[in-house]
């Protein structure tokens, strides 16, 4: 079944295109804090106090995203083409070098042909009209103003009779316009519109303040609809979007679902509310439950407060330190403050913060976990501490065989490996576990096995990209069904598919998401938790007997081969 995935071309989906352009490099600039729409749904309602931004202000944040290698400048508001320099600033961008300018605008302004040449003459190349229904009923109720739409479309049909800028359509998808979306689709793809960015509406600003009682709707009741919507992306030379979109709700166009690299955007967004959340133990103003249902970012914002309270309060059972993890880290291109210079220098605090004078045994962490590119980066991080588990996961496994002969890795009691070659050269020595990556490069050998070894584990691996899950994950159904491994244990693969229950995760304080001081970062949480929380389910999984304790499967493997291998496992009769 994965191999026929594999081969698919995913109609008009363009899912290694879309994957590209999510991961591109961009910097919003805000230009106005004003709108000449008054948005039922607006995210932004409680910043708008009628200014406009300072031009030096504004010409300063295009720069200093270029110089740090934004590759696509993104103009928005606000309503960025009410401001006065708003072509001067479209210029900038074209001479700053940004290999795109872009701008996301409820299009009023362009139905003034001059102003509309104007800002293509300066170098706008792509637009991203905002309409919300089929027709002016609809959508002027939505934005508020009585003729809005005909102007849109007097803008929109401007921009598509020139032919130079790229077009494209926003739509918050919401209870008044679910039912006319398809309609919505179809009347733009006649005028020659080929992409559309659907964006749910979640719950901040006037959607909520204002609307939470007429926008909100039932996904499933309305999946027909939306449906309707989704099965465009199958046409040729189709690009859909699905921005904010429950996952579970995506199931039948899984490649639909959002890059997860897009929560960086979310986060970026709120970083200021959620270091406050860190430095006064306050959540986010938004979190109550009803409101929380209705969010895309819901298990962001539980796993975030988990994993605070864990540092507090509770003691995890396995400590985790990634000496990798600056290296990795790389600049979070809109400032985030763990990518300064100094942060290799700061490292070794990582592993001293968490030995105070009692030592880190005594308050019940029982296993040390190091991913180091060698052995010994691994022992510099494990000298500070005294715990009675050790378990390592290095690049390069050259050295241990000889450190165990000499005493110096008294405590290791797993390794963790990527390929065969290394799981069969630690097989040969030791009494350790070897835990090895469930993949296709491994997949022969594992097949091969005539006596699977005591002492060798499993685990399924997460990818930051849909490509890398699609090319390098194995049919996991397929696999466990003709080779069960029975009295193996296996980390990461649902119960349904393994036909038992999985190795539970332990409880894990991972180094990766705090500063060198522990405190949990904003921006190093939202890398780990994409590749260690983000797991997701299907909605029949409510079925099922271990819904409670099931994290489901990893978001990108879902996005590269669907829902369909999770099937509930019978609850056991009364």
């Amino acid at each position: 079944m994965l191999e026929e995935q594999r081969a698919l071309t995913d109609g008009g989906s363009f899912v290694e295109q879309h994957e590209e352009a999510a991961h591109q490099k961009r910097n919003w600039v805000r230009l106005t804090f004003d709108c000449n729409d008054h948005c039922i749904f607006c995210l932004d309602t409680d910043a708008h106090d009628g200014r406009m931004r300072e031009p030096e202000e504004v010409k300063q944040q295009i720069l200093d995203g270029r110089r740090k290698g934004a590759q696509r400048l993104i103009l928005s508001g606000g309503e960025p083409t009410i401001h006065p320099r708003y072509v001067d600033f479209i210029k900038l961008g074209r001479l700053a070098g940004y290999e795109k300018v872009q701008t996301v605008t409820n299009g009023r302004m362009f139905k003034y042909p001059e102003f509309l040449k104007a800002c293509l003459d300066a170098g706008l190349q792509e637009i991203t009209f905002s309409i919300h229904g089929p027709n002016a009923k609809v959508h002027d109720a939505l934005v508020g103003v009585k003729g809005a739409f005909d102007e849109e479309m007097t803008g929109l049909m401007n921009a598509l009779e020139d032919g130079r800028p790229i077009i494209n359509i926003d739509v918050c998808v919401n209870r008044g316009n679910v039912k006319h979306l398809d309609a919505m689709i179809e009347k733009f793809v006649g005028l020659g519109v080929r992409e559309f960015d659907l964006l749910h509406v979640i719950p901040f600003g006037n959607a909520w303040k204002d609307g939470k009682e007429v926008l909100f709707y039932d996904l499933e009741k309305n999946r027909e609809h939306l449906v309707a919507a989704f099965r465009w992306a199958k046409k040729p030379n189709m690009h859909i979007w699905l921005n904010r979109f429950p996952v579970a709700h995506c199931e039948g166009f899984h490649e639909l679902i959002q890059d997860p690299y897009k929560l960086h955007d979310e986060v970026r967004g709120r970083r200021q509310e959620f270091e406050h959340w860190v430095k006064t133990g306050e959540p986010l103003d938004c979190r109550e439950p009803r409101r929380c249902g209705y969010c895309y970012l819901k298990n962001v914002c539980d796993t975030f407060e988990e994993s605070q309270r864990a540092m507090l309060e509770d003691t995890p059972e396995v400590i985790r330190i990634d000496t990798r993890a600056e290296a990795a880290m790389g600049p979070q291109f809109g400032g985030d403050p763990a990518s300064d210079g100094r942060r290799k220098k700061r490292l070794p605090m990582v592993a001293l913060q968490y030995a105070p004078p009692t030592g880190v045994a005594a308050r019940g962490s029982r296993v040390l976990h190091v991913v180091a590119p060698d052995l010994s980066a691994a022992l510099a991080a494990v000298e500070p501490f005294d715990l009675p588990e050790l378990v390592l996961e290095l690049d390069d496994w050259s050295g241990v065989e000889a450190a165990l002969e000499a005493g110096s890795l008294e405590t290791l009691t797993a390794c963790r490996v990527r390929g065969f070659e290394d799981a069969e050269t630690l097989l040969g020595f030791g009494t350790f576990e070897v835990c090895l990556q469930l993949s296709r490069d491994n997949e022969d050998w594992l097949r091969r096995l005539e006596t699977v070894p005591a002492r060798l584990a499993l685990f399924q691996p997460t990818w930051e990209r849909l490509t890398e899950a699609r090319s390098n994950d194995l049919d996991l159904v397929a696999f466990f069904t003709e080779h069960p491994f029975a009295d193996t244990p296996v980390e990461g693969v649902p119960a349904c598919v393994l036909g038992r229950e999985p190795r539970p995760k332990p409880s894990t304080h991972d180094t990766a998401m705090t500063t060198p001081d522990g405190t949990l970062e904003p921006f190093r949480y939202i890398r780990r938790y994409v590749d260690e929380h983000y797991f997701v389910k299907s909605l029949r999984c409510s079925d099922c007997r271990y819904e409670t304790t099931c994290r489901g499967q990893h978001v990108n493997h879902i996005r590269a081969f669907g829902f369909d291998a999770m099937q509930p496992v019978p609850r056991p009769a009364d």
